[in-house]
């Protein structure tokens, strides 16, 4: 019989988690190991115009978190509205292109004729907002657009909300002991925000 008891309780069919959830969960790994190479890295490349200190380091991780945070936020209204994987590819490659430019820009920031006579605290705060801030906020809005990708089950939901952002994490583990004992070990800043190995 096709009724139902009185009573009863509906329930949705079930259905497994999309088999293409590695994809998702590479993507925004490597977008997270991305973001802590621009934050370790950013110490060194400032390092010759303001040293190297607590507040250099506080105003880093701040301004990475600020950028994290934001692009969070507009990757989520970017995906509600228009959510596909060429949007998603366009912030994999606006992120790789502000990263890109790190070098350059840290070149034009540093040598404003402004900036030199501020307090170093100041200084220092503009430096990194105006260099790091813009590459972290595209690179934080690619975790959003991904999920709302990912989630073709509303049963499962939770699963796939916690498995992505699980390796995002890792991805930001792997970044962190990879750029301090590896990367910066092995190659200069610049070449390790760049991706140029020189011979």
């Amino acid at each position: 019989m096709s009724a139902t008891k009185k009573g009863s309780t509906a329930t949705l069919p079930a259905v497994s988690t999309s088999p293409g959830l590695w994809k998702a969960n590479a993507l925004v790994f490597t977008s997270n190991v991305c973001i802590m190479v621009i934050e370790l890295v950013a110490g060194r490349i400032l390092a010759p115009y303001v040293g190297v200190s607590l507040y250099t380091w506080t105003s880093i991780i701040g301004v990475v978190l600020a950028g994290i945070s934001l692009g969070n936020y507009l990757g989520g209204k970017i995906a509600d509205l228009y959510a596909s994987r060429q949007v998603l590819g366009a912030a994999f490659i606006l992120s790789g292109l502000a990263t890109a430019s790190i070098l350059l820009s840290t070149k034009v920031v540093t040598g404003a004729s402004f900036l030199p006579s501020m307090f170093l605290m100041n200084r220092i705060i503009i430096y990194t907002a105006l260099v790091f801030f813009i590459p972290t906020c595209i690179m934080g809005t690619i975790t959003p657009i991904v999920v709302k990708l990912s989630l073709h089950n509303l049963q499962e939901t939770g699963h796939t909300v916690g498995t992505i952002y699980a390796y995002a994490a890792l991805g930001s583990i792997v970044g962190t002991f990879g750029t301090g004992f590896f990367l910066m070990a092995t190659f200069s800043a610049p070449a390790t925000s760049s991706g140029w190995w020189p011979p």
